[in-house]
């Protein structure tokens, strides 16, 4: 079965998410002949290293339109597609859509919706001739992704003519990559609270992160952020050095980490990672700390609260300072930690592995035959 991912702006950092990763496993688990379809935006290392079998078909820039360059693409190739694999509800994607059903009728369509709350508010809020709009172009689409849980249950109520091809495709953990998950001991851990994303962005509220750890009872833990930092945030973090001078050791920013194995050994040192965003998708580093037994405190965005379902974790109040220092102090007061630790890593395990994830959309793929 050829399989098609359609992403004009993939770089190879995306071919280790959700762009590429789920090819790259239907090649080796069902050998489906996989790949990715972008512009050719730099060099892919990882093709040759951690995704060796998925390819790469690079769409011809004859436009500055992605829609333009994407719809050539499959005016060309789209006949010898199986499956194409398309991204959010945009503009664009309603493009792609429509044109793959029209040079290739007998083509299916996976459409990953990436979504978040908004999303669903959106629909709520749509009166029935866009209700009707958005049903038109998802009657182009044979399958329809939700990443989370509580999204997937509300958009089975709100898309009640779609709720057939709706099904529930998590992202997900490679839980075989090089020995990474093997022998995890959590002795090795140092008491760290870690953050993972871009720093200063104005929805991750990485000021209230700090402002909740300079008042916490517990001085023998540190903070660690690993991320680009906006530039406008340098001032904010030299003003609060410069009020707190005594946190200038025990607040560290590492800043950006690309080499995987690198990021993740920041993941395994961590007994904590905290995520206080105003909003987010699925939250990508909420399930990478998850995996690696860090205990999560997060405001209920992304997956935080199908990681933390057995208390394992804390849900803060968005935009709480005192909540979020409450919420360190727990954990870096506990006995418990070991516990929460182990019970966040089997959730994640039993419901995040990539394997089991893509076995079900594989099998959802074959019941489209």
């Amino acid at each position: 079965m050829k399989y098609c991912v359609l992403y004009p702006e993939a770089e190879n950092v995306h071919l280790i998410k959700d762009v590429g990763i789920i090819a790259y496993k239907l090649h080796k688990l069902f050998g489906y002949d996989a790949y990715v379809a972008s512009y050719k935006n730099g060099e892919y290392p990882y093709i040759n290293d951690e995704l060796k079998g998925l390819k790469l078909d690079f769409i011809e820039k004859t436009s500055k339109n992605d829609i333009f360059n994407g719809i050539n693409y499959l005016k060309k190739n789209a006949k010898e597609i199986d499956v194409l694999q398309l991204f959010h509800v945009t503009l664009r994607t309603v493009f792609y859509a429509f044109a793959f059903k029209f040079f290739n009728p007998k083509g299916k369509i996976f459409l990953k919706l990436d979504c978040t709350e908004r999303l669903v508010s959106i629909i709520a809020a749509m009166n029935p001739i866009k209700r009707k709009i958005l049903n038109i172009f998802l009657n182009k689409s044979d399958l329809i992704g939700v990443e989370q849980e509580k999204l997937y249950n509300e958009l089975k109520k709100l898309l009640k003519s779609q709720r057939e091809k709706l099904v529930y495709i998590p992202n997900g953990i490679d839980f075989e990559r090089k020995d990474t998950y093997t022998n995890l001991s959590y002795a090795e851990k140092e008491n760290i609270i870690l953050h993972v994303g871009r720093i200063g962005s104005e929805e991750k509220c990485n000021d209230n992160i700090m402002e909740a750890f300079s008042k916490i009872k517990n001085n023998d833990w540190k903070l660690v952020f690993v991320g680009p930092i906006e530039e406008s945030f340098n001032n904010y973090i030299e003003d609060f050095y410069s009020k707190n001078p005594n946190l200038k050791e025990k607040i560290i920013f590492k800043g950006p980490i690309y080499d995987r194995d690198k990021l993740y050994a920041e993941y395994k040192k961590a007994k904590v990672f905290c995520l206080a965003s105003k909003y987010e998708s699925f939250a990508i580093a909420l399930l990478e700390a998850a995996s690696f037994g860090d205990v999560i405190v997060s405001t209920d965005v992304g997956i935080a609260s199908e990681l933390t379902s057995l208390k394992n974790g804390i849900i803060v109040e968005n935009n709480s300072i005192e909540n979020l220092v409450k919420a360190f102090d727990a954990v870096t007061n506990t006995d418990n930690l070991l516990n929460m630790s182990e019970e966040t890593k089997e959730i994640c395990k039993n419901r995040f592995d990539l394997n089991k994830i893509v076995t079900n959309l594989h099998s959802n793929l074959q019941n489209l035959r």
